[in-house]
């Protein structure tokens, strides 16, 4: 490996440092005590270095939802792969459900944190993978209205209730809200989340 090579991967490991090490301090002590020198001294680094990789810590944010959202598309594959709507809709729902129960760290960060439209004006950027996963359900939404198979009439209105449903029992299941009501909760998502789509079907 060649100097320019090394020093390229150098900085690609440093970059990945300075987000893991982000997205731990985040997730121990919330937003507003996130900082650009407590991220400095942890990865060891001056603070100056950190803003050649990043122009603040909205900047770190963005980046870290983007990769929780890019890690909740590979829990999608199989959706993407599936050609009827209906049951594309279903699928979507069961990976995103799995995705936040398997990744509660990620799904605190993604969806919990504070004000991520702040982040997004100040990055001047938009959500990236969250917004193309949207959009995948948002089409596929569409694609079932005109099937004739769904009630519904207005995809982005069918896209958001479903968005609220699955959100609603991964959030209840991570505060472990469910736990109060019943046992074995896992079963009892995925039958309340297959129920509540079919209703939306014919």
């Amino acid at each position: 490996m060649g100097i320019s090579e090394r020093k390229e991967r150098e900085k690609v490991e440093l970059r990945e440092l300075i987000l893991l090490k982000a997205k731990e301090m985040f997730l121990k002590h919330g937003y507003e005590k996130l900082s650009i020198r407590q991220i400095a001294t942890a990865v060891e680094y001056s603070p100056a270095t950190i803003y050649l990789y990043f122009q603040d810590k909205d900047e770190i944010m963005h980046e870290l939802m983007n990769m929780g959202f890019g890690l909740m598309g590979k829990e999608l594959t199989e959706a993407m792969q599936e050609p009827d709507a209906v049951r594309r809709i279903h699928i979507i729902g069961r990976g995103y459900l799995m995705f936040g129960l398997k990744n509660p760290d990620w799904y605190e960060l993604m969806f919990h944190s504070e004000k991520p439209i702040k982040h997004l004006e100040r990055c001047d950027q938009d959500w990236g993978h969250g917004l193309g996963l949207f959009d995948f359900l948002l089409s596929s939404c569409q694609e079932a209205i005109n099937t004739g198979r769904c009630k519904a009439k207005n995809a982005e209105l069918l896209a958001l209730q479903l968005w609220s449903l699955v959100h609603g029992l991964v959030s209840l299941s991570l505060a472990q809200r469910l736990q109060i009501v019943c046992h074995g909760e896992d079963d009892l998502i995925m039958k309340v989340l297959d129920t509540s789509v079919d209703t939306l079907f014919e």
